[in-house]
Parts: structure tokens; C-alpha cells; sequence
């Protein structure tokens, strides 16, 4: 992907980070990002440097939990929820991809179809809102060493992530942080891991989470298995989930 060589102001910056021009400023003043200043005394912010910026792993963990839901393309460009034919055939779709744009550069042959491709992706709105985005992911276990070594490495990962020990918990827990991901721990639980499945894909709340499932799935029904997005060791560690988050992103 080429990147444009001109300055753009702070506000041009702002709207291109999806943060405010005062957030801008203060990287600019602290040296995170490079700026000339004019003859008025505003700052000019070469486009490279915020790009660069914004793929820097500084940036990534400077980002705050986000106040709504992670949603794919697909379903961010839907009309009330019906997602359009065109996506149906896209590799990004049929890849469950999480960051479409990573998929922009393969062979056209590959069927990458980019329906709303109208530009860069920098350019892009869906591009500004999930860049950088971390996912949240929420862990339903009552296994105490399994939170524990999951919240020890929890500064290392790419990921927001909470608990919840009971079925109550759990519906505390959605209404604050609002996961993208659950990870259903069967093996170290309590609960009815096959009611709990069939609450969670039907919470309005969350209508586009995905179903993580530790331990073995005989405990599922047919009709909740097929609910299930993908399945974990039960001797998971933060790592692991990060390859599994990883790996739904399609070429990364």
C-alpha cells in the first residue's frame, strides 16, 4: 500500500487516529511523533509518521478499552443485521477474518472482494474504528489457577480480558465490558455450560459474540455445538489464547 508523503495538521491526524487533537498534541510534545510547526506556530504531522505511529506496538498498548462492541467488516457494512451477498463470497468472510484490511494485498485471485474499498485504508471509517482495536474477552471458569496465570500474564497480551465464576456473574460482567469473545471453560466450572451457551449467543446485548469453548464439547448439545466458534486446550494458557485470537485474523 503506498503512503501519501504530505503534512497534515493535528486534526487531520486526530480524525485519522480516531482520537481527539489535544491526544495528538501530547504525543508531539512528548516525542512520539515527529511534527515541524509553521510560521503561525501550528504543527504539520507528516502522514508517514502517524501511520508508523499507529502500527507501533506503544500505540497498540496505549489504547483504551473500547466503549462498544468489536464488530467484522461484514457485519459493521450489514443493513440491519443481513449481511450483504457480496460478503458472503469474500475470503475475509469465509475467514472469519478480524481485520479485513490485513487481506487487502492478496492475490486478486485469492477473493478478496473489498465492497467498500473506496480508498486507502487509512481513508477507511470501519479501518479508523478497529485499528488498534483490542478485543475483549471474557473467561467463564471457576478453575482459581487458571485465572491466575491468565491475570499474571495479562499486561503481555494484545487482549482486554475479565471473569466471571457463575451464571449471575457473568450476566454483571457482559453489562459493563461487553465481550467480542467468551471462553467457555466446561472442564473447571459449575454451570450448565450448555444453558450458558444458549443464553449468551441469544443476549441482545452481545449479538455478535464468538463462543470459545475449553475442555471437551460431549457436555454441548448438537444445537449449541454448532453455536461454538472455535475450541481451546483446557490447560490454555494467555498465549495460546492470543495464537487462537491470532489465527482468526486470516494471514497474520
Amino acid at each position: 500500500m503506498a503512503i501519501k508523503s504530505e503534512h497534515i495538521s493535528t486534526g487531520q491526524a486526530a480524525q485519522l487516529c480516531s482520537v481527539t487533537p489535544d491526544t495528538v498534541l501530547k504525543w508531539v510534545k512528548s516525542g512520539r511523533i515527529s511534527a515541524n510547526r509553521t510560521a503561525g506556530g501550528h504543527y504539520r504531522i507528516s502522514r508517514s509518521a502517524i501511520l508508523t505511529y499507529l502500527e507501533s506496538g506503544e500505540f497498540q498498548q496505549a489504547q483504551t478499552p473500547r466503549s462498544h462492541p468489536f464488530q467484522f467488516c461484514w457485519e459493521y457494512n450489514s443493513t440491519q443485521g443481513e449481511v450483504k451477498d457480496g460478503c458472503l463470497t469474500c475470503i475475509a468472510y469465509r475467514s472469519r477474518a478480524l481485520r479485513c484490511y490485513e487481506m487487502r494485498e492478496l492475490p486478486s485471485d485469492a477473493g478478496y472482494n473489498g465492497l467498500y474499498c473506496k480508498g486507502t485504508c487509512t481513508e477507511c471509517e470501519y479501518y479508523r474504528i478497529v485499528n488498534g482495536q483490542r478485543p475483549n474477552v471474557l473467561i467463564l471458569t471457576g478453575n482459581l489457577d487458571l485465572k491466575s496465570r491468565l491475570e499474571k500474564d495479562s499486561k503481555s497480551v494484545s487482549y482486554n480480558l475479565s471473569f466471571a465464576d457463575s451464571e449471575y456473574q457473568c450476566a454483571m460482567v457482559v453489562e459493563a465490558f461487553r465481550p467480542d469473545f467468551v471462553v467457555v471453560d466446561c472442564a473447571g466450572s459449575n454451570f450448565q455450560c450448555d444453558q450458558l451457551v444458549r443464553n449468551l449467543t441469544t443476549d441482545p446485548r452481545i449479538p455478535y459474540i464468538r463462543i470459545i469453548v475449553s475442555g471437551k464439547r460431549t457436555e454441548l448439545s448438537k444445537e449449541c455445538d454448532k453455536k461454538i466458534f472455535a475450541q481451546i486446550e483446557d490447560s490454555f494458557g494467555a498465549s495460546d489464547l492470543s495464537d487462537l485470537l491470532a489465527g482468526c485474523r486470516g494471514i497474520c
